[in-house]
């Protein structure tokens, strides 16, 4: 389980945000500025979760693709109990919404991505960070540098963990 899910969240959020950016790392408009008014109507008060979930699954789907799945996590595809914790955290509506709050520009939210990374190298495509045994907090500001970096550079990273056996 993961202790504090909002370090997790934040990291989609932002990461989300920049992978719709162009160049668009996957096809998805959830952080596009008329996202919201697309979604509110739909899903009400519960839109910033709907946003949430939506790039959520975009991220994991072009992840895996480039990943592989099976024996492997990364950003957006990791154990049950971590998806429960960060859904249930997004769920709360005021929690939830706080962890939108640097999107709205790629400075911003490279910006914020910068106090949670450690300076990382990015190489192009999928990229071997550690094994994963059971401590994520301890990965995640590797992951954050290596995508502040790619983005930066103009590249497509894939930082993953290898599952422990």
């Amino acid at each position: 389980m993961i202790k504090d899910a909002t370090t997790l969240i934040e990291l989609r959020v932002l990461v989300g945000y920049l992978g719709e950016q162009e160049p668009a790392w996957w096809a998805s408009n959830f952080f596009a500025p008329t996202a919201e008014a697309f979604l509110s109507p739909v899903f009400g008060r519960s839109a910033k979760q709907a946003q949430y979930h939506g790039v959520l699954e975009a991220a994991r789907r072009v992840h895996d693709e480039r990943i592989g799945v099976g024996r492997t996590l990364h950003l957006f595809h990791l154990p049950e109990g971590f998806e429960q914790s960060a859904a249930s955290l997004v769920a709360d509506r005021e929690k939830g919404a706080a962890h939108f709050e640097h999107t709205g520009s790629v400075e911003h939210v490279q910006a914020r991505l910068e106090v949670l990374a450690s300076p990382q190298k990015a190489q192009e495509g999928p990229l071997l960070v550690g094994d994963f045994g059971g401590n994520l907090e301890e990965h995640l500001p590797t992951v954050a540098g290596l995508y502040l970096d790619a983005f930066r550079k103009g590249i497509q990273t894939f930082p993953y963990l290898r599952e422990a056996h």
